[in-house]
């Protein structure tokens, strides 16, 4: 079962900000407190859950409108996105309660 790491609500005014999805994978578990660290601090409002399977790796959701700086808050910590295909985002979207799982 994945660990719920941060769950910020979203604002009223950005609910009709589309949702991104990606999956993040640093080079170590060092580096995924770092950016958790600095996330807490920042004004973004992603929701992370961290990859049971990989102590390095993380699922998230991010607006739209957040998703240029949180690529980069990414970037400065040295996590890489990965690139999903089709039904591993939609696993990801059911994950976070977002989509249906289809076969």
């Amino acid at each position: 079962m994945p660990e719920v790491l941060s769950r910020s609500g979203f604002q009223e005014d950005c609910v009709r900000d589309h949702p991104n999805y990606g999956y993040f994978v640093g080079k170590n578990r060092r580096s995924f407190y770092k950016l958790k660290s600095a996330l807490n601090e920042s004004a973004l409002n992603p929701l992370i859950i961290k990859d049971a399977d990989h102590e390095n790796a993380f699922f998230a959701k991010v607006l739209k409108s957040e998703a240029d700086q949180f690529v980069e808050l990414t970037k400065q910590y040295e996590f890489k996105k990965a690139r999903l295909s089709p039904s591993v985002l939609d696993a990801i979207k059911w994950v976070f309660g977002d989509g249906w799982l289809t076969e």
